[in-house]
């Protein structure tokens, strides 16, 4: 049991370094510039694929507390937001692969489910936090007006949904190539 534990905290280490590392390489999005397309996300859902839910998540946490420490952006709150939206979606993820398995689904068809559920409940989720973040004061929002605020929410929509759509399939690629080499990959050898 504590090899396993020491593996597994091995791993979620491995995980959050790469994530960290990869904060540093981002593309700004062509139609809301303010947003960035990074690569920091791959290796937190590629923890939640190996690890299960709670290294995804706790891969995640350290990511955040590297980005409020090296990289916060505008916001200092910025990071906390990319954690609600990387939870939410790892939310999304889980759920879609715990109804699909019980009907033995391809992998092929896991991972377009839960790329469409994770992107849907990341895009939700932020939607909200957004609708009542982006009207408020620094550090919390821009003190965006209201009546400006639909635009704003529609690019974020897109962006987050846009998120999901790379860093969900790639980690399931990533996942099944590694796991070819390496059964410790596959799915349920970590989760518990």
């Amino acid at each position: 049991m504590v090899l396993r534990s020491s593996r597994r905290l091995s791993l979620v280490a491995i995980f959050a370094a790469l994530a960290v590392v990869l904060n540093r390489i981002s593309v700004p999005d062509p139609f809301a510039t303010y947003l960035l397309f990074g690569l920091w996300e791959i290796p937190v859902v590629l923890a939640l694929l190996v690890l299960g839910f709670w290294g995804g998540v706790s891969v995640a946490s350290v990511n955040a507390l590297a980005l409020e420490a090296l990289n916060p952006g505008t916001l200092p709150t910025g990071p906390l937001y990319n954690l609600i939206a990387e939870a939410s979606m790892l939310v999304g993820v889980v759920g879609f692969q715990a109804v699909a398995r019980k009907f033995g689904q391809s992998t092929a068809v896991l991972a377009a489910g839960a790329t469409l559920v994770g992107g849907a409940l990341r895009t939700g989720v932020m939607s909200v936090v957004n609708f009542l973040a982006l009207p408020q004061s620094p550090p919390i929002g821009f003190n965006i007006p209201y009546n400006a605020l639909p635009g704003y929410l529609v690019a974020i929509a897109v962006f987050n949904f846009a998120v999901a759509l790379y860093t969900v399939p790639l980690a399931f690629s990533i996942r099944e190539a590694v796991a070819v080499r390496y059964p410790a990959f596959n799915p349920g050898a970590w989760a518990a």
